[in-house]
């Protein structure tokens, strides 16, 4: 889903606006190469799934200098990832005003939903298997992108990824599944489906830091899973914590996104 900060231009004016195409570049790379909401839930139709099969598609993002940075420094790369039915020109504006100086990377999901994208399928509830394997399709996708972008451009550290709902699993699922490719990730209502978690309770040492933002009164993404998700990860050996916002729903609060800079700017600041 679209964070409602996003939609209305009353809340957080200078984060409404869309980011102009003309002020990043907009790129495509080449194909790269949990815990249920519960029985009742009912998400949105989406598109059919793909093969489990096929080659992961091609990602296509937009990117900004943050910060003031030249864009032939070394910088680190900051990965935004949008939730259903957004796209990243709107989505960048979470991140584009931040004073940290990096290079900021918003991919654009996979398929067409209304007037935006999608990542993968949602026609099952969240924590099933199909849907779990749809995030590890997309996730595959995006850190051949990664991986692809870091050999391109002057780069400092793993990526530092955080994303919205969907953007938020994908942030889950990049973190422990990909390893190489990231450094830290700062999911926001997200969720992680038992197929995400690590295979056989196997967690690759590498396995990094991972702090989740959710408000305890989301309905889309409940909190409880997700809490307990976090749980599950934390007996397995992996770093991972959630801060909980009382009373708010499924949307990126300004004290949400006050505390996601800041967590950012901490793991861009341990790379130094």
């Amino acid at each position: 889903m679209r964070p409602s900060h996003l939609r209305r231009r009353s809340a957080w004016p200078a984060l409404a606006l869309l980011v102009s195409l003309t002020a990043c570049e907009r790129r495509a790379a080449p194909p790269g190469g949990g815990v249920a909401a519960g029985a009742g839930s009912q998400p949105p139709p989406a598109a059919p799934a793909a093969s489990a099969t096929a080659p992961a598609a091609a990602v296509e993002y937009i990117e900004e200098i943050t910060g003031g940075a030249d864009r032939s420094e070394a910088l680190p790369i900051v990965v935004a990832i949008h939730g259903l039915g957004d796209r990243p020109e709107s989505f960048a504006g979470l991140l584009s005003g931040a004073d940290f100086k990096a290079r900021l990377i918003v991919p654009r999901g996979l398929t067409p939903y209304h007037d935006g994208y999608s990542w993968f399928p949602l026609q099952q509830a969240l924590g099933s298997d199909d849907v779990g394997q749809g995030i590890l399709r997309a996730a595959g996708a995006l850190a051949a992108t990664l991986e692809r972008i870091a050999a391109e451009r002057p780069t400092r550290g793993k990526a530092v990824v955080t994303g919205f709902s969907q953007g938020g699993a994908l942030s889950f699922a990049l973190a422990l599944r990909h390893p190489r490719v990231v450094g830290a990730a700062f999911p926001v209502s997200g969720w992680v489906p038992a197929a995400v978690l690590p295979a056989g309770s196997a967690v690759d040492p590498a396995t990094p830091a991972l702090v989740a933002l959710h408000g305890d009164a989301d309905r889309r993404v409940p909190f409880g899973p997700t809490r307990d998700a976090i749980a599950t990860l934390s007996g397995l050996g992996v770093k991972a914590s959630l801060q909980s916002y009382p009373d708010v729903g499924h949307t990126v609060s300004a004290e949400m996104r006050r505390d996601l800079v800041r967590l950012i700017r901490g793991a861009i600041d341990d790379m130094r």
